[in-house]
């Protein structure tokens, strides 16, 4: 089931039973909520680094974050540091997979998006199930993308347009049909919506690449989230796509975002991680 929410949970005072609680629901669900959170900036990224390790983007990639102590946050917002209000902003109102421009395995990134300012109307997050996408397709589509890949290029992502040739990463090529790591679900990877599969025409490859958007863009197989203030976010982009749905004019919003790689517990891990579930309380 796409979506969980976890209610009285303190992120600053977060007990071992309920991190491993919160670490298991996010691949099983693809994109939960814990609610009420009073969190500074610090904060979010010191439990981005219990999930993984942090990811450092350009500058250009943070979104007018000037801190320039916390490289590993980006400001979601039409609020520029400064206070003046982005008339009209539009940003990444399509559906899209972040991370999707690394490498294959490397691409493993959970989103941790928290809210600080909700506009009166408007401004949700959209997120698609890709597995509950995959499983709708039809027989025949699903063995004709059984060995195909997609060819992610900064070049055709619109955050890149701003960055310097540098900070831009090689084309990636990713499996479509993809094996969760974790779950060990099947779902789709395209990357966004505009994706091109590689060494396939044209032609061909829009055809195929309509098919799983529409499924994509199936609501039975979407959650879209109103924010609150006090809302953390956090979502698997092997697992799920996500889109902002606008909607929210020139009223005032603000979100923070960290994003961690991550790589799946060891068996090891796996045994010490249920032992210390055992423990009463112990802190985090």
């Amino acid at each position: 089931m796409l979506g969980y929410k976890f209610e009285n949970v303190e992120i600053n005072n977060l007990t071992t039973e309920h991190y491993n609680e919160i670490r298991k629901a996010i691949p099983e669900h693809g994109v939960i909520c814990i609610k009420n959170q009073e969190l500074k900036e610090e904060d979010l990224i010191q439990f981005t680094k219990k999930l993984g390790m942090p990811v450092l983007l350009p500058e250009a990639l943070r979104f007018n974050n000037t801190k320039k102590e916390y490289p590993e946050l980006a400001r979601v917002s039409n609020i520029l540091p400064d206070g003046t209000l982005l008339k009209s902003h539009k940003a990444a109102e399509y559906w899209h997979s972040d991370g999707d421009f690394w490498q294959p395995g490397k691409n493993y990134i959970y989103n941790l998006l928290y809210s600080k300012i909700v506009p009166d109307i408007g401004g949700e997050t959209g997120f698609a199930d890709l597995r509950m996408a995959y499983d709708a397709l039809s027989h025949e589509i699903k063995e004709r993308i059984a060995e195909l890949e997609v060819v992610v290029c900064c070049d055709e992502i619109p955050d890149f347009k701003d960055t310097k040739p540098e900070d831009r990463q090689p084309d990636a090529y990713h499996r479509i049909t993809h094996k969760h790591v974790e779950t060990s679900r099947v779902g789709l990877y395209i990357g966004h919506t505009l994706a091109k599969i590689n060494k396939v025409p044209k032609e061909e490859s829009d055809f195929v690449i309509r098919k799983l958007v529409d499924e994509i863009e199936n609501p039975a197989n979407q959650y879209m989230h109103k924010w609150e203030v006090g809302d953390l976010l956090i979502w698997d982009n092997t697992s799920v796509m996500h889109r902002s749905m606008g909607g929210y004019g020139d009223f005032p919003r603000l979100l923070f975002r960290t994003q961690a790689f991550m790589t799946p517990p060891t068996k090891q891990q796996t045994v010490e991680t249920k032992q210390n579930a055992l423990a009463d309380d112990q802190a985090i």
